[in-house]
């Protein structure tokens, strides 16, 4: 009876070390497909490189150029004329031809050029307050796209300064990718409102 006994507390022993070895395995399963629904997947970009080399910053830079041109040349133009107009005073020195004539030149110079230095200010301020706003508006394209394709990658983060990350977190590639099928897709819907014809 003994033996019974004890053979009865060995089988129970035996099932409550089961029991625990499967209520252990079974919590480490569990908690490892917790861990995995509850993982944070981490991207990285490089902006500094995305706003170079983004199409939209090449787009920007072009409208700009083609607006502040005009002006750019006009700027030059008065210049030459500026010049010109120095060469013209020092030959009438050097001639010491009519002084009212000189002062007159004088005159004329230290206006052009006050009006010049104005209009390149002017230029200047107008041109850098240009750049901001388009840098502004890239900029804010760029953020778009980062965020379109974190969501379309399933990114929960994306880290923008980073020392180091490997080719599998970078994001940079498809993030200039999107950002082409943008400029693109904006291409492709320009050129057909083109050429529909009006009725």
């Amino acid at each position: 009876m003994l033996k019974n006994r004890q053979n009865l507390l060995k089988s129970k022993e035996n099932r409550l070390l089961t029991f625990i070895v499967f209520a252990f395995f079974l919590q480490l399963f569990l908690s490892s497909s917790s861990l995995a629904e509850n993982s944070v997947s981490v991207g990285v970009v490089n902006v500094s490189f995305l706003m170079e080399n983004a199409p939209q910053s090449e787009i920007a830079s072009v409208k700009l150029k083609n607006k502040f041109s005009p002006q750019e040349k006009k700027l030059a133009i008065d210049l030459s004329e500026i010049n010109a107009l120095e060469l013209e005073l020092n030959e009438i020195k050097i001639t010491k031809k009519k002084v009212e004539l000189q002062r007159q030149k004088e005159r004329e110079l230290r206006s052009r050029k006050r009006l010049r230095s104005r209009s390149l200010q002017d230029f200047r301020e107008e041109l850098r307050f240009a750049r901001d706003a388009a840098l502004d508006e890239v900029q804010k394209k760029v953020f778009r796209a980062i965020d379109q394709v974190r969501i379309q990658k399933k990114i929960d983060i994306v880290l923008q300064d980073y020392i180091s990350a490997s080719k599998k977190v970078d994001i940079t590639p498809a993030v200039l990718e999107y950002l082409k099928s943008k400029v693109d897709q904006s291409n492709d819907n320009n050129t057909k409102t083109i050429e529909t014809p009006k009725q």
